[in-house]
């Protein structure tokens, strides 16, 4: 019968280790109190109106000739240029085309001036104005309402940030419900996040009732964006008396 002092070693070796590392284990987890925590989910939501307004006015005029078309389309481009200087709306939110065609011996030239408003009061105004100056041949079109990417992420950030407080609300009530205290944050995960847009329920109470063409509020209701977030978190579940003192530190 052959003998095999190696094997016999390794065997007993890799048992004394294993003993070794369960006695240690073992000691450790006696050493550690094993952690309490509560978990929750929780929802927040966050409601932003449209923070810009797009218009577009488009001057045209058909004459026989080239130079006569672009005249009267150059006068009232001014025109136009020179009211929006007036209610001091920025070179860059200000943006000109042009375009030229000949149509059956006559000259078509068009021009569109797209104009981005940040305050809707001047928006009306300047609009009311050129209607009521300007002939026939200019047309100036309803606002269009829109985000700003800058109020979108902001919208989404808060979003996120009232559903969080709603976690730590939940999860503190039912602390207390249980008669102990509410430790650090452990985990705070976004689980879910999703937007539309469309009028909130008090917007659809003050429009209840309305006929006829959209207005202007509700043009701006229909554009309101609402985000809505979920949040999963967990917090450390402790004893009120050291709740306090993490209180005092």
């Amino acid at each position: 019968m052959s003998f095999h002092p190696s094997h016999v070693l390794a065997s007993t070796g890799t048992q004394c280790t294993d003993n070794k590392d369960k006695i240690s284990t073992n000691r450790a987890n006696l050493s550690v109190p094993k952690l309490r925590e509560i978990q929750v989910w929780a929802t927040g939501e966050a409601v932003l109106t449209p923070d810009r307004a797009s218009v577009r006015i488009v001057v045209s005029s058909k004459k026989e000739q080239a130079g006569e078309a672009k005249s009267s389309v150059a006068r009232r481009l001014d025109y136009i240029v020179q009211t929006l200087h007036t209610h001091s709306v920025k070179e860059g939110d200000v943006t000109i085309t042009k375009f030229i065609q000949r149509l059956e011996g006559v000259y078509n030239m068009e021009a569109e001036v797209g104009v981005v408003f940040v305050d809707f009061d001047k928006c009306q105004a300047v609009c009311n104005f050129l209607v009521e100056k300007l002939d026939e041949s200019v047309l100036v079109s309803q606002p269009n309402y829109f985000h700003s990417s800058h109020g979108l992420e902001g919208v989404r950030r808060q979003a996120c940030l009232n559903a969080v407080q709603n976690a730590r609300q939940k999860a503190l009530e039912v602390a207390r419900l249980l008669r102990q205290g509410l430790g650090r944050p452990l985990t705070i995960r976004e689980d879910q996040s999703h937007e539309w847009e469309g009028p909130t329920p008090s917007q659809q109470d003050s429009a209840a009732g309305n006929e006829g063409p959209m207005t202007l509020q509700q043009k701006i209701a229909n554009a309101t964006v609402t985000v809505s977030a979920k949040v999963f978190a967990s917090f450390e579940l402790v004893s009120r008396d050291k709740s306090k003192q993490q209180q005092r530190t």
